[in-house]
This record gives C-alpha cells, sequence and structure tokens, in this order.
C-alpha cells in the first residue's frame, strides 16, 4: 500500500512538473527579439533592441509600400519573423534594402546612412530581384 501510495505521489509530482514545462513563460511568449509571429518589427534605437522592445510593427502583405509612422521611421533594427515571406525597405536616398525571412536587419551607422521610410511585405522568401 505504502509503494502505491509513493508511485502515485511521484506520478503526481512529474505532472504537475510536465505541466509546468508546457507553460509558456512571458519573455517566450513575446517572441524572438520581443517580436511575435508573423510580425515585422522595428526598433527606433540600439537601446530599443537591446531591451527587445519593437517600437512599431506590421504584418499585412500589400502590392504598394507601407510608409513608416513616427514610431518606425529611421528605425535602428528591422526583425522579419515570417517564414516564408520577404520584407523590402526603401530608404530616403530611394535605395532598396530587403529583409529575408527571420533575418534582421540593422542601420549601418558606419557606411553611408540608409534611413528606411517605407516598407513592403513581399508573399515571397526571395530577397533577389530577377
Amino acid at each position: 500500500m505504502r509503494n502505491k501510495l509513493l508511485a502515485t505521489g511521484v506520478a503526481t509530482v512529474l505532472a504537475a512538473a510536465g505541466l509546468s514545462i508546457v507553460e509558456t513563460s512571458p519573455a517566450a511568449a513575446a517572441g524572438t527579439f520581443g517580436c511575435e509571429y508573423p510580425r515585422v518589427c522595428l526598433y527606433t534605437k540600439s537601446s530599443d533592441w537591446i531591451a527587445r522592445k519593437p517600437t512599431a510593427w506590421y504584418q499585412k502583405i500589400t502590392p504598394d509600400w507601407q510608409r513608416l509612422g513616427p514610431r518606425s521611421v529611421h528605425a535602428y533594427a528591422v526583425y522579419n519573423t515570417r517564414m516564408d515571406d520577404s520584407v523590402w525597405l526603401l530608404s530616403d536616398d530611394e535605395t532598396v534594402s530587403c529583409v529575408g525571412p527571420l533575418t534582421t536587419w540593422f542601420f549601418d551607422e558606419l557606411d553611408v546612412p540608409q534611413r528606411i521610410v517605407a516598407l513592403q511585405i513581399v508573399d515571397d522568401p526571395d530577397c533577389f530581384v530577377e
């Protein structure tokens, strides 16, 4: 009888431990770099990136450029959580950059500054122009 109670107690503890392992912590629920799928997150400053706090996000696939608002224009970093879509970034000097699936783009402070002003999420994982 004692062994049966002990086995039941161990099973209960294991089940409780299993439930706590399955539960999602708040940090994990926020997604990678604080960005939930299927979003494209923008971080205005490096401190936002380090804190994993996006200042803006977009998620609609559009046929045209989406102009960025005050919480995203001239972003320091862009993270694409999407698995099958790429994100095209338009800079104020009309240059275009691409952020592939599950990829991050950073503002290059050492090179000619690229200050992004618009983005477009496209239903194509490739960043190559044909």
